[in-house]
């Protein structure tokens, strides 16, 4: 059962952000304004396909140590997609807008309300010194280099988080923004965004890539509906209220996971909001930033559900203890701890209690009184108490292997997004006059300061230091970044009276999370052919991720790209292990062919 009730905690990971680390190059947003003399509506895009074959994978399970024939090879599972992305964009002499368009099936089929993946229109007053913008929108704030800890607005779409750019994983939030230049001397702005509801992170529901945490909730929430409906049918057929059959039926085929949750996202409640300066000095662009909200991955809360299974399992197996004729089977089958604590009971606990002088006794173990006058009834009370230590210590283990039927209800898991508040700093500079450095620090402060509410996150402090560096070989560039995270208060988790099912638990009593994430690339043919290679590496779990890259400009406007990745984690509370905890070798590797063309 602890097992089951773990892949709930595993849906806390702050866990999943590896997924943001995966691009790199490129400046963020500043969210500045460009006049345009003559109005004018531009017409860009891009279109593609991709292939990828997940090697080591077949319709019988999957393994990366090869495969057995030729004919294993053609029994792989592949994936392909065509995509389309069309924007317009309008600016003007103190105005703009623009519409980005996403066109792909998953889009259309499961989520067409991102079919317009940004729509937005601007304005600038006072010689662009006040700016506004509204509609949906993707923000980014801080200085990391497609690594982040301050950017909070925009929500995660993880269904296939490895080869996107950063800003399109990014999903679009209705939002305003107003923009202050404070200095034109030191680019000093003072932002501000709000919107009136929250998007949550995004993850596969099916295909290689599905979350393993979400598998285990789906199937462990599956398994409670299934059971719950069964007493009830069982209920109206001992009852003979037949009605109950039909609530018993509807039950199991109209229950959705929207259920679970606690709250409606698109509800007030689930606003954000934020303050964000930034400007530059003596060669230092420097920020600071306040962010309201939400989490945007949930936490489990499973008291209810923990508290119901025990009490079920408890009733269950004293049920079973007072059929004689088990009784007679636990006295044979466990002899020897039955006698041992039967023997303790009799001679220690109300040995003590009859040379005290005490006529009576409450049994520590069963809450019976006993007659200490009488010595057939010490020996039936300890009797009756072994009975139930041994049925008390092998009650999960017969929960497991069926030998009792628990016949109580159990109560559903709830899922709520935590309060955040995020207060950041952030920066970035020359070090050295060779290394272009990113600074962030985050606090994270939740609604659990104490630390000793298992359902909710703790507060905790993550940063991301960064530089890149044109190396003196050929046209090669060293990109490096590292992430990490801290969880305050990590002594009332492991102290808790659901340690190992609080949302920030970790198996390994580690309650700090920091990888390194590298990329090395070069350019060839007049920056027609590069080749890179991306690597993350995370310290505290002994993972890793590499994935390198080929892509030649085959013609103006077409790209032809070969890549591949290869995950391994073999530790629960690692990042990669949702995705490699279902392989046989905790790893996953796969080939993509791409091809597409801007215009």
């Amino acid at each position: 059962m602890k097992k089951i009730l773990f892949g709930f905690a595993a849906l806390s990971l702050a866990s999943l952000t590896f997924a943001q680390d995966f691009d790199f190059a490129g400046g963020d947003d500043m969210g500045s304004f460009e006049e345009s003399s003559t109005p004018a509506v531009a017409v860009t895009g891009e279109v593609g396909t991709d292939v990828r074959a997940w090697i080591g994978s077949t319709d019988e399970g999957y393994d990366t140590k090869g495969y057995d024939s030729l004919d294993s090879v053609s029994k792989s599972i592949v994936d392909a997609n065509a995509y389309a992305k069309i924007d317009f964009a309008y600016s003007g002499d103190v105005t703009d807008a623009l519409i980005k368009t996403k066109l792909d099936a998953a889009t259309i089929k499961a989520h067409p309300e991102d079919v317009i993946d940004e729509a937005y229109a601007g304005g600038s007053f006072k010689e662009g010194t006040f700016q506004f913008k509204a509609g949906k929108m993707k923000e980014v704030w801080g200085k990391g280099d497609k690594v982040h800890v301050l950017d909070n607005f925009n929500a995660n779409d993880y269904s296939d988080f490895i080869f996107p750019d950063y800003i399109d994983r990014r999903l679009g939030e209705v939002m305003f923004k107003a923009t202050a230049n404070l200095s034109w001397d030191y680019n000093v702005k003072l932002e501000g965004i709000y919107t009136p509801w929250m998007t949550a992170d995004r993850f596969a529901d099916s295909g290689m890539l599905v979350p393993a945490s979400m598998t285990t909730l789906t199937e462990t929430v599956e398994g409670i509906v299934k059971h719950n409906a069964a007493i009830d049918l069982e209920d109206s057929l001992t009852g003979g209220d037949f009605s109950g059959i039909v609530d018993g039926l509807q039950t199991m085929s109209s229950f959705t996971a929207d259920e679970l949750y606690e709250d409606n996202l698109k509800t007030l409640r689930y606003g954000q909001a934020g303050l964000r300066l930034t400007g530059s000095l003596a060669g230092i662009d420097w920020g600071t930033s306040y962010y309201y909200g939400h989490y945007k991955q949930p936490s489990a809360n499973l008291g209810a559900y923990i508290d119901s299974v025990k009490t079920g399992i408890t009733n269950a197996v004293m049920a079973y203890a007072a059929d004689p004729a088990n009784q007679a089977t636990i006295a044979t089958n466990y002899n020897t701890e039955f006698q041992a604590f039967a023997a303790y009971m009799g001679t220690e606990v109300y040995g003590k209690a009859v040379a005290a002088g005490l006529s009576s006794y409450v049994s520590p173990v069963t809450g019976d009184t006993v007659d200490l006058t009488d010595p057939t009834a010490i020996n039936a009370a300890a009797q009756k108490d072994a009975l139930y230590k041994v049925c008390s210590d092998h009650a999960e283990e017969w929960y497991a292997n069926g030998t009792i039927t628990v016949t109580d209800r159990y109560a559903r898991p709830s899922l709520n997004y935590d309060q955040v508040q995020v207060f950041g700093v952030e920066a970035a500079f020359v070090l050295l006059d060779v290394l272009n450095t990113r600074w962030e620090f985050a606090y994270n402060l939740t609604e659990d300061t104490a630390g000793d509410n298992p359902w909710v996150k703790n507060n905790s402090i993550s940063w991301v230091v960064g530089f890149d560096i044109d190396l003196p070989i050929h046209n090669l560039n060293l990109n490096v970044q590292t992430q990490g995270a801290y969880i305050l208060k990590s002594d009332k988790i492991k102290d808790g009276a659901y340690a190992e099912y609080d949302v920030d638990y970790n198996s390994d009593g580690k309650y700090t999370n920091n990888k390194i994430i590298a990329l090395i690339s070069d350019n060839f043919l007049n920056e027609k052919l590069k080749v890179e290679v991306q690597g993350i590496y995370g310290i505290e779990c002994k993972e890793w991720m590499v994935a390198p890259k080929i892509e030649y400009n085959a013609a103006e406007g077409l790209f032809l790209t070969a890549r591949g990745v290869y995950l391994y984690s073999d530790n629960e509370n690692g990042e990669f292990y949702n995705f490699t905890a279902g392989s046989k070798n905790n790893d996953k590797a796969f080939f993509q062919l791409s091809a597409r063309y801007q215009f």
